[in-house]
């Protein structure tokens, strides 16, 4: 049968196309690479391994004498995935209550303290095993973190609730100093520094309503400053040191300048939490079933976002769009900060009673 000329091309010419246009799609190919080497320049060593970072929260959901247990429960936040619990316990059977968290500067690592068996623990946030324990006071319930310098190592303060004393923690040799002798029953503390180790940290005494300030170049403390019934909770704000009285609903501001007590500010709420966002315009405070913006500058109370159930603690996502709140009644949950919107829980179980929260980054 005869061929009609232009009905179809012949095999040959098929061959022929197809091969014209691998090559110029090859040759595309070739051009766009190179013009990309040229504008953006070649990827970093290791780029290819880097992964975005998650952000993780690290919570203490077994911290009460009823409910006691060995272990810190990581979740990620950016998945919402629950992770194995990690275990803080000097032995295995002992029931170490960890109760309170703070951050080395850089991700380095994270601290938390465990009353149960007196001990202040490290934990690598890329592994969420435990490097580093020493033995402080008795029954440590809180901890921060005094930076260092070039040559100078960072410093953990940790509050000890029943012997009244802080115990300073060399961070590079993880050796315990001296004691420091504080208020009755120190339940949290806070850094305002002006320089590697200089500057003051401020000790809240619950049970003798007061701050004890601690001079961070010579360790010693200075006359305590008088504040509300039960001073729970506190945190740094811009020059102000913000005291949370859990027994009389109030708020006392603390200038750092003069070490003088202001006005206090009555609160909607018992405190039990404060977050301060990085630009130090806006503290977060937990406490009931509720959280309140408070607006540093004039000290002026917004309006309350109501929570599913008691509220612990606080502390707020990198970037500050979302604060998360430790449930009593065994969750954690988010609260968009733009919007005052409470988001869905994630369910830990356990009695979520401190928390903190940070960049994990894996290679």
């Amino acid at each position: 049968m005869a061929e009609v000329p232009g009905a179809h091309p012949r095999p040959t010419t098929l061959l022929r196309v197809r091969a014209w246009f691998r090559v110029r799609a090859l040759m595309t190919g070739l051009v766009t690479a190179l013009v990309t080497g040229l504008l953006v320049g070649p990827a970093p060593a290791g780029a290819s391994k880097q992964r975005p970072p998650h952000v993780v929260a690290w919570v203490a959901t077994d911290a009460s004498v009823t409910e006691p247990g060995s272990a810190i429960t990581p979740v990620d936040l950016t998945t919402r995935t629950v992770e194995r619990k990690v275990s803080v316990a000097t032995l295995p059977e002992a029931a170490s209550l960890p109760c309170a968290f703070a951050l080395i500067p850089g991700g380095a690592g994270v601290l938390v303290v465990s009353l149960g068996d007196d001990t202040l623990h490290e934990i690598d946030p890329s592994t969420d095993r435990v490097t580093h324990a020493v033995t402080v006071g008795l029954e440590p319930d809180a901890v921060a973190v005094a930076v260092g310098g070039p040559g100078v190592p960072d410093l953990a303060l940790v509050a000890n609730l029943d012997d009244n004393s802080v115990t300073p923690v060399d961070l590079t040799t993880w050796k315990a100093g001296k004691p420091i002798p504080v208020g009755t029953e120190p339940v949290a503390i806070a850094v305002a520094q002006s320089g590697p180790l200089s500057g003051t940290a401020y000790v809240a005494d619950f049970g003798s309503n007061q701050v004890t300030p601690i001079d961070l170049a010579t360790l010693q403390p200075g006359a305590p400053i008088a504040v509300g019934d039960e001073p729970q909770t506190l945190a740094v704000a811009g020059g102000e040191v913000l005291v949370g009285n859990f027994g009389n609903r109030s708020l006392t501001p603390i200038v750092i300048a003069t070490g003088k007590p202001g006005a206090a500010v009555s609160l909607p709420l018992d405190p039990t939490g404060i977050a301060v966002t990085q630009s130090g315009l806006t503290a977060y405070i937990s406490g009931g079933a509720s959280v309140v913006p408070l607006a540093v500058n004039g000290l002026t109370i917004g309006s309350p976002t109501a929570l599913g159930g008691v509220a612990e603690a606080i502390a707020l996502n990198p970037g500050d769009a979302t604060a998360w709140v430790a449930i009593q009644s065994g969750s954690i949950e988010p609260v968009t900060l733009a919007t005052g919107r409470v988001g869905r829980a994630i369910h830990l179980g356990g009695h979520p009673s401190a928390l903190v929260i940070a960049e994990r980054r894996s290679g």
